[in-house]
């Protein structure tokens, strides 16, 4: 009985060799442009890879509301019990600025961003070059070929 009662104490050997705790890392996608050339399995496989570079599925997607590559995603996100959350412009209020205000918060809010790139267009294409540069990782989309591009600094 008075072994039970013996206080016993852990080396210092005992306690620096315990597990540390995993954190899963954060992992929000942004998604900034849109594409009417995009189908549902186009979206579909390029969410994959991403998830398959990354070796996890995002924690949350940003998206905006219009345009069919967003019902897509939204369609997968959901699919894969992943929180998505759509952001709309105010356009009546804000005006030709809306879509820059939304584009803006998304990018601030968002650790992993992909692109979709306009044919017409660089505005995409100089954003994603800027965020490069801050830190994040970036995948983009081509208007012309629908091809996944992971961006790397260099």
């Amino acid at each position: 009985m008075d072994k039970y009662l013996i206080p016993t104490y852990k080396s210092t050997l005992e306690v620096l060799e315990e597990p540390e705790i995993k954190v899963k890392p954060e992992f929000v996608l942004g998604i900034v442009g849109h594409s009417a050339a995009a189908t549902k399995e186009s979206m579909a496989e390029s969410m994959l890879s991403i998830a398959a570079d990354m070796n996890l599925l995002p924690n949350s997607v940003l998206l905006p509301t219009e345009g069919n590559t967003s019902i897509f995603i939204q369609i997968w996100a959901e699919r894969n019990k992943i929180p998505c959350t759509p952001i709309e412009a105010d356009w009546s209020r804000m005006g030709r600025k809306a879509r820059a205000l939304r584009d803006s918060r998304i990018v601030k809010e968002a650790t992993h961003l992909l692109f979709f790139l306009g044919k017409r267009s660089d505005y995409y294409e100089k954003m994603a070059i800027r965020e490069l540069k801050k830190g994040k990782i970036v995948y983009t989309i081509d208007a012309t070929e629908g091809a996944l591009t992971q961006w790397i600094a260099e």
